[in-house]
């Protein structure tokens, strides 16, 4: 029996120094790597880390949109690329009325007020609804309006950076002057796939300068959970699935007829909206307690683990030093609150089916899992949770606002597909942003 359910009725040139311009080139060529997050790093940071973090996370944008969206599968040896048909159904854009892009919905959660990279967000997120239409006037439109933008608002675009950060803003700006002249071509020829990736690009450097915009974390953590581990900023973490050892289970994982051994999927963890939560999850990534743990519900709704004994008493992570039982307490982020809200639903704050800032309404979104009646019981298991628009419709359900989401699966959402009871944990890891997590002093 399990402790812990989520039920479905629950349910970023001239005079710049070397040094500088070293640091653009490992970001556009994703080199660049987190100090703090390599083997061996202090696992308490110091509170500048926070600004460490943020500039690396950046990095990984940045490079993201250099090198696609192939998402690979471990093999062995070799990567298995998924194809761009499949990749796409797992990764939805915004469209509609229902945000579904998990990628938007993050750079959107942003604490950092820049209308100019808002407007330039919006301009360019507005392309895919329109191409998915064969709108190419208006695609055009939206492209000239963003060109504009990159051209000729590069202060405004800037001004919330530090002196530093606006260097690499400025080298970010005249790397998307470059892609929009391919990217107006390839509208201009009406070509949707091209237009859709080097979109998808734009974005990702966009997010990247919102990142550099935020200024500070931007509220203070409640007393009663700063004796937990919290996360300050964001952090990106891999995690590595295999299929189960039980005789007669198949032992890769089918993606309509691609065969996979293993399922690599990146999720980000916003500190910023989920700081406890965000915080509770990546410190238990990186002490391994992930690693070798199984899936135990796998239901079309959500896939859950976390469960370190399934068949014992214990459903949790025991803190080695308390020998205790470490719980979190329930932590929801309305939009329009300066902060989240802490130990309470929505619901049960009056505000049933009021909009979070990390809602629910993406494929593979992250939530931990709790006791149905108690609100602070949260302990290691969480969930993804399989938004499906006509079975649980976003601001229709019971689960947003009354369990804590604190992220995204970014890449490789689609496996979720076919992730099954008993399907192995090989791998959790913090790849980014670990310097962002800061332990409890006491």
């Amino acid at each position: 029996m399990q402790a812990f359910v989520a039920t479905p009725r629950a349910v970023r040139t001239v005079g710049v120094g070397r040094g500088v311009r070293q640091r653009w080139r490992q970001w556009r060529q994703g080199a660049w790597r987190c100090e703090a997050g390599e083997e061996g790093a202090s696992a308490t940071p110091r509170l500048s880390g926070v600004r460490l973090s943020r500039r690396a996370l950046l990095q990984s944008a940045a490079s993201l949109a250099l090198g696609g969206w192939a998402v690979g599968a471990l093999d062995g040896s070799s990567t298995v690329t998924v194809p761009a048909a499949v990749a796409r159904s797992g990764l939805s854009v915004s469209s509609g009325a229902v945000n579904k892009d998990p990628e938007s919905l993050l750079r959107w959660a942003l604490p950092m007020n820049n209308e100019a990279l808002r407007r330039l967000q919006t301009e360019l997120e507005s392309v895919f609804k329109e191409v998915r239409q064969r709108r190419w006037g208006q695609v055009l439109d939206a492209l000239r309006k963003a060109n504009s933008m990159i051209e000729r608002d590069e202060k405004r675009l800037t001004a919330d950076m530090t002196t530093e950060d606006r260097i690499i803003g400025h080298s970010a700006i005249i790397d998307m002057m470059s892609k929009m002249k391919r990217l107006l071509q390839a509208a201009e020829a009406k070509e949707a796939e091209p237009v859709e990736e080097m979109t998808r690009e734009m974005l990702r450097v966009v997010g990247a300068m919102e990142e550099l915009s935020v200024k500070g974390f931007p509220y203070e953590v409640p007393d009663d959970c700063k004796s937990l581990p919290l996360l300050l900023g964001r952090a990106a973490v891999e995690i590595v699935l295999r299929k189960g050892d039980e005789p007669g289970r198949p032992k890769q994982f089918d993606i309509d007829g691609n065969l996979y051994d293993r399922a690599r999927m990146v999720m980000v963890i916003d500190g910023y909206s989920a700081p406890v939560t965000g915080g509770n999850f990546v410190d238990l990534v990186s002490r391994g307690f992930y690693d070798g743990l199984k899936i135990t519900r796998s239901d079309g709704f959500v896939v859950q683990t976390g469960d370190p004994d399934p068949d014992g008493t214990v459903h949790g992570f025991v803190d080695p030093q308390t020998k205790q039982l470490r719980t979190i307490p329930l932590e929801v982020f309305a939009k329009g609150d300066k902060m989240p809200l802490y130990h309470m639903s929505l619901d049960e704050d009056g505000r049933g089916g009021q909009p979070t800032v990390l809602p629910l309404t993406a494929y593979g979104t992250l939530c931990f899992a709790r006791e149905e009646f108690s609100p602070d019981s949260g302990s290691s298991q969480f969930f993804w949770f399989l938004f499906e628009p006509d079975l649980t419709p976003a601001g229709r359900n019971l689960v947003d606002g009354s369990f804590a989401s604190f992220g995204y699966t970014v890449e490789g959402a689609f496996f979720l597909r076919n992730v099954e009871v008993g399907d192995v944990i090989e791998s959790c890891k913090v790849i980014r942003g670990l310097d962002c997590l800061r332990q409890p002093t006491a």
